[in-house]
């Protein structure tokens, strides 16, 4: 039987797959204006090649921090000069000559250090002596943790951490969704006093303009989600959850209605499709965190898989305090935080199931938490 939130997803999704189908539920409204809403991101004069560049720069950033798990010896300068992207630290010169664009000045202002930190940290874990001399990484000695089948090595700290997920997951949060939902997707952004009439070739009107850039840190193909093979960073967790949380066509669906709403002069459409696009990103956030939960307990006898995913989950949760009108108070965020522990080898399955109930019960995920 489907709970309540699955009847509501599924509602919501009957109703935007038939404005999207159709014309815009708008056409109800005598005084709103008629329009039809495609079903693949096509749109005329669009662009986004500034969130795809940071995209890319995220994923050199990443690679580069991994091959500590392979005994290399971290550069913290040169992770700090990649994440500003100074000192040409790239190794594809096109992400080098993109110099006005960057992570570091995207990256919600009060968490730049923190970032800052874990370079330094990492690099600082790359350097122990059991990494150099390849012995496994132990509770209070930082190191290479591998896996029980002897396939995957680990970059951990002393506590288990692996920042490696942390910076990844975390700047998915602190400059992805972050620019997403409190910068494009805000009425300084979209609100009445942008400019919705003058076009730029390729870059359409402002307001259309600066949704493009929302839609690009999502990170869909534009014909997701039948296409997911090139989903990134959102759009790819999205589609990891998407059988229990029925993330994908939510979002889609809300992209394209704001983006036709926004052509069409449609305010009341495009305001509907903000609102959408904002809870539902929230709620993903959330679920990949449980996702990641769910997954380091049922690897909870393997350390090096239960600090990888217990990694990724601390990336996600710090997420969660990016958007301004979040459902997860400060003090419920840091009661999960708590739970998951600073010391990953001490974390028990009791504490991780206490994390994931807080976020559950907050996002109303009891019912399909198990699933994700």
């Amino acid at each position: 039987m489907l709970n309540s939130i699955k009847r509501h997803t599924t509602l919501a999704l009957v109703g935007l797959a038939a404005c999207v189908s159709f014309t815009s539920c708008s056409d109800d409204d005598e005084d709103g204006p008629a329009y039809n809403v495609p079903t693949t991101y096509n749109f005329e004069n669009v662009s986004y090649a500034g969130q795809t560049t940071r995209m890319d720069m995220l994923d050199e950033l990443s690679d580069y921090i991994k091959t500590g798990h392979e005994g290399a010896q971290l550069d913290a300068q040169k992770m700090k000069d990649m994440y500003a992207n100074t000192n040409n630290a790239f190794s594809n010169p096109a992400l080098n000559e993109a110099s006005s664009k960057q992570l570091k000045n995207k990256t919600m202002l009060t968490a730049q250090a923190e970032f800052e930190g874990y370079f330094d940290a990492v690099a600082a874990a790359s350097k122990a002596p059991t990494h150099v001399l390849g012995l496994p990484a132990s509770n209070g000695q930082a190191g290479l943790l591998t896996t029980g089948d002897g396939t995957k090595s680990y970059l951990v700290d002393e506590n288990g951490v692996e920042y490696a997920q942390v910076i990844q997951k975390g700047l998915m949060g602190a400059v992805f969704y972050y620019q997403a939902v409190e910068s494009y997707l805000t009425e300084e952004k979209i609100g009445a006093a942008v400019d919705n009439t003058t076009v730029t070739e390729g870059e359409g009107t402002k307001m259309e303009h600066h949704w493009d850039e929302a839609f690009g840190y999502f990170g869909a193909p534009v014909d997701f989600p039948a296409n997911t093979s090139e989903a990134r960073y959102w759009a790819n967790y999205s589609n990891q959850v998407n059988a229990a949380l029925g993330s994908n066509q939510v979002m889609m669906d809300a992209f394209l209605k704001g983006r036709a709403a926004i052509s069409a002069k449609d305010m009341k459409g495009k305001d509907e499709a903000v609102s959408t696009v904002r809870s539902e990103w929230e709620r993903l956030v959330a679920a990949s965190a449980i996702h990641e939960l769910n997954a380091a307990k049922k690897n909870y006898a393997d350390q090096a898989k239960k600090s990888h995913y217990l990694s990724e989950a601390i990336g996600f949760v710090m997420g969660l305090q990016y958007k301004s009108d979040r459902k997860l108070t400060q003090a419920k965020y840091q009661e999960v935080i708590d739970a998951i522990g600073s010391n990953l080898y001490e974390t028990t399955t009791e504490d991780i199931n206490n994390a994931i109930n807080i976020l559950s019960t907050v996002y109303d995920m009891d019912s399909i938490k198990g699933q994700l």
